[in-house]
């Protein structure tokens, strides 16, 4: 194995090391399914707790900026309004009432009241939003990937041989695969690459198929014209016989960099995270 192979095996091996280390960490937070349950039906646009989490950050927008601006009136007006929807929500999920301190909104109006400097206001602004963004640290992955994303489990395509094959399933054939085609490079067997080669792009194209079971809308990376690109040409290569590795390594390295990681940082972690809570659940 070459120093560059090595050095994005390893690469490789720690990237999947830290998903699984985020996936587990996730799990282990606790949510108030009882009490979210109820808020997450009706379908993946149409939660309740998501819809007013949405009109609290655009009332939270607006208020936090007219307090900004020296305009005393329209903030309080604001500011009355921030005020409800962040009572309306922290009502929602009784376990998380404690992340909405009211006495912060206190403190913004007093600062608008009483003319505070812009600096002084906008210290008060920042504590808001870092409230905000401490709780979403904590809840928000967890919440999306037991609501929001599709189940991971259940995504399957049909199998050559009869029966379905799974993302999970897929994803380790498509590893599989690329690894044996570099491998049968690297060892001079281009016949058996060209078998390998042919076997990888099957197996793309039916990632292509498996990408439609989920999103409802074109997916216009992971498997677009500039991934295929680069695999076509790793085609053409092994179709003219060519041995030296290093003509293949660019290539390789490409599909890994611009299809392989971002689709795992996309998707690895929601599924990791339902696997978890699948096993917890056994």
């Amino acid at each position: 194995m070459s120093r560059e192979s090595g050095r994005l095996l390893v690469g490789a091996l720690l990237a999947v090391g830290v998903l699984v280390t985020t996936g587990r960490a996730s799990a282990q937070t606790e949510l108030p399914t009882a009490e979210l349950d109820p808020l997450f039906k009706g379908g993946k646009e149409g939660h309740a707790y998501t819809r007013a989490m949405l009109e609290l950050g655009m009332r939270m927008g607006a208020a936090t900026t007219a307090a900004l601006r020296d305009d005393r009136e329209r903030a309080r007006v604001a500011l009355k309004g921030f005020r409800e929807q962040y009572a309306m929500v922290a009502a929602l999920v009784p376990s998380w009432k404690g992340h909405f301190r009211a006495s912060i909104i206190d403190e913004l109006e007093g600062a608008v009241a009483a003319r505070a400097d812009l600096a002084t206001r906008r210290k008060i602004v920042t504590r808001i939003e870092r409230s905000c963004t401490a709780c979403h640290a904590k809840y928000m992955f967890p919440v999306q990937a037991r609501y929001r994303w599709g189940d991971f489990a259940s995504a399957t395509v049909p199998a050559d041989k009869g029966g379905s094959l799974t993302f999970h399933q897929l994803m380790l054939d498509l590893a599989n695969s690329i690894g044996a085609v570099r491998g049968d490079v690297e060892a001079g067997q281009i016949a058996d690459a060209q078998v390998a080669y042919k076997q990888l792009m099957e197996r793309f194209g039916t990632m292509e198929l498996l990408c439609v079971n989920c999103h409802d809308q074109p997916r216009q990376y992971f498997i677009d014209s500039n991934v295929k690109s680069r695999l076509y040409k790793v085609g053409g290569l092994l179709r003219r016989g060519e041995k030296s590795a290093a003509e293949y390594t660019t290539l390789f390295n490409d599909v890994n960099e611009m299809s392989c990681m971002p689709c795992h940082q996309v998707h690895m972690p929601a599924a990791f995270q339902q696997e978890f809570l699948r096993e917890a659940r056994r």
